[in-house]
C-alpha cells in the first residue's frame, strides 16, 4: 500500500464508541480521559566538551572516561565527589517515561559506576523526562566530543514513531563505531509486551479466543503510555477500551495512523478497568509489538521486549538477575548479558531493576579499558564468554583477566567459542490467564530502567 511520511502520533479521545471485545469483558468501573499526545519541544544546551589539554580536575589524565546519560543528576552529590569531570543538561519533551525521582535515580547510576572503579571520570549528560530523538543524538554527540571510553544509559525510550526509534538506536550505533562501549538496561518489560504475528485483516487475538489485553491487576487510574511498533508494510490500528459491567465497551483512546510503523497512545485515566486492542487493516509478515510502558499486561510476550537503544546493533544490553542468577520476573529479555537487578545506594536507597543491572556492567567494562582500550566488540565478546548461567550473568573479576590476557596477547575482536550473533537471552515469560477482572497476571508498573 501507498505511505505518506510518518506523522505525529494521533491520540482521540472518544465519549463513547461501543465495540465490546471476546474474551475482556466483566467488570464496571468510572469515566476515563484520553489525554493528547505532547508535542516535542527544542531543548538547549549548557555546557561544552573538556579540553583534554588542560587535564581533568580530581580525575587522572589517563582515567577510563564514562558518561552517563539520564534524565538528570545531581552532579555536586557527595558520593560522587571528585569523580565528574563534566556536567551538561538537555531539556526537551516528547517521549520518554520518567522515572520517579529522576535526579537521584540517574544520580545513583553514576554512583554504581564510580564506586565498581577506581579513578574514571564521569561526563553525565541530562536529557529530561521526555527528550525528543534530536536531544539524545546531541546527548551522545557531547560525550563523543568528550572522548569517552565507556557509555552507560539505565533509561529506555518509548518514542511515538519509529523513526524516532531508528534515530535513537542509530545515535548508539554510531558511538559504538567511533570506538565507545555503549551499555544500557535491557528494560522491565518482561510483563509489559506482547509480541504476535497475526495472518489476517481483523481484531488480533493475544491468546486463543482473546481479543482483548487486560491492563494492570484490577482498577488502575493514572497515565498509560502504549506503543505498537512492527516492520515490513502492514497497517495496524492501538484502541484503549474502558471495560464496562454491560455488553458494550467504550473507546477512551485510539491511535490510527495510515502511515508509518507505529501507533501511540499517551492517556490519563481515572480509576476503572481498561484493556488494549489491536486492529490489523493489513496484517504483514513480520511480528507486531505491543507494549504498555509502567503497566503490566494479562498476556505477556518476554521475547523482543527490548526498545532503544537496547535494540541497537553493537549496544551491550543488560537484563537483571537475581542472587541465584535467574532471570527476574520484570526483566525484559534477549539482552546481550545480566548482573544483579538490586543494589544499596547512598544516592536512592535501595536500587531495584535493570537500571541497577546496568552500571554494573558498565563499571566493569571501565576497569577492563583502564590498561588498554578494548574495541566494543571484543569486550562484548570477552564479556559473554565469561559469564555464568543461561542469563549469562557478568563474572566482573574473569571478564577483566579476560580482558588483560587479549591486550597482552593482541587476540582478535572475537574470543574463541564466542559468537557474538548468537546465545541473546531468549526466555519467554508468558501470562495465560484470560482477560477477566477477577483473573488476570499480577504485576505492578515499572519505570524505564527500575523498579520502585
Amino acid at each position: 500500500m501507498n505511505r505518506a511520511a510518518p506523522v505525529l502520533a494521533v491520540l482521540v479521545a472518544l465519549a463513547s464508541i461501543s465495540i465490546g471485545l471476546v474474551g475482556a469483558t466483566g467488570a464496571s468501573g468510572t469515566d476515563a480521559y484520553g489525554g493528547d499526545v505532547s508535542p516535542t519541544v527544542q531543548g538547549f544546551v549548557v555546557g561544552s566538551p573538556v579540553d583534554r589539554s588542560t587535564g581533568d580536575p580530581g580525575v587522572g589524565d589517563d582515567a577510563v572516561r564514562v558518561g552517563v546519560i539520564g534524565s538528570e543528576f545531581d552532579s555536586g552529590h557527595p558520593t560522587l565527589d571528585g569523580r565528574v569531570v563534566a556536567h551538561t543538561q538537555l531539556s526537551g519533551s516528547s517521549f520518554a517515561l520518567d522515572a520517579p525521582s529522576a535526579s537521584s535515580h540517574d544520580t545513583a547510576v553514576a554512583e554504581i559506576v564510580a564506586d565498581r572503579t577506581d579513578d574514571a571520570g564521569l561526563y553525565l549528560v541530562g536529557v529530561g523526562s521526555q527528550p525528543s530523538p534530536a536531544e539524545y543524538e546531541r546527548a551522545v554527540d557531547w560525550l563523543l566530543g568528550n572522548d569517552v571510553d565507556v557509555i552507560v544509559d539505565s533509561g529506555s525510550y518509548f518514542p511515538s514513531t519509529a523513526d524516532g526509534m531508528e534515530q535513537i538506536s542509530g545515535a548508539a550505533e554510531r558511538a559504538t563505531e567511533s570506538g565507545a562501549v555503549f551499555v544500557t538496561s535491557a528494560g522491565n518489560y518482561g510483563q509489559s509486551h506482547w509480541r504476535g504475528s497475526p495472518d489476517d485483516e481483523g481484531w488480533v487475538e493475544f491468546a486463543d479466543g482473546v481479543q482483548g489485553n487486560r491492563l494492570g491487576d484490577g482498577a488502575l487510574a493514572g497515565e498509560v503510555t502504549l506503543r505498537l511498533y512492527w516492520d515490513g508494510d502492514a497497517d495496524y490500528d492501538l484502541y484503549l477500551y474502558r471495560d464496562l459491567a454491560g455488553p458494550d465497551d467504550p473507546v477512551v483512546a485510539k491511535s490510527t495512523r495510515s502511515s508509518g510503523n507505529a501507533e501511540a497512545i499517551d492517556a490519563t485515566l481515572s480509576e476503572g478497568h481498561y484493556y488494549v486492542a489491536v486492529y490489523a487493516r493489513d496484517a504483514g509478515e513480520e511480528p507486531v509489538d505491543l507494549f504498555a510502558a509502567e503497566r503490566s499486561l494479562a498476556h505477556a510476550v518476554g521475547e523482543g521486549s527490548t526498545v532503544a537503544p537496547a535494540d541497537a546493533a553493537g549496544v551491550i544490553s543488560v537484563a537483571a538477575v537475581d542472587d541465584s542468577g535467574t532471570l527476574r520476573r520484570y526483566s525484559s529479555v534477549s539482552a546481550d548479558v545480566s548482573a544483579p537487578g538490586a543494589a544499596d545506594t547512598a544516592v536512592a536507597g535501595r536500587f531495584d531493576g535493570t537500571s541497577a543491572a546496568a552500571p554494573v556492567v558498565a563499571g566493569a567494562v571501565a576497569s577492563m579499558q583502564s590498561d588498554e582500550a578494548l574495541s566494543p566488540a571484543k569486550v562484548e565478546a570477552i564479556l559473554r564468554d565469561t559469564a555464568d548461567g543461561d542469563a549469562r550473568a557478568i563474572d566482573s573479576e574473569a571478564a577483566l583477566t579476560a580482558a588483560a590476557n587479549a591486550s597482552s596477547e593482541g587476540t582478535p575482536d572475537a574470543v574463541a567459542g564466542t559468537d557474538a550473533d548468537s546465545g541473546t537471552t531468549t526466555a519467554e515469560t508468558t501470562a495465560t490467564a484470560d482477560a477477566s477482572a477477577a483473573d488476570v497476571s499480577t504485576g505492578t508498573g515499572w519505570c524505564p530502567g527500575s523498579v520502585p
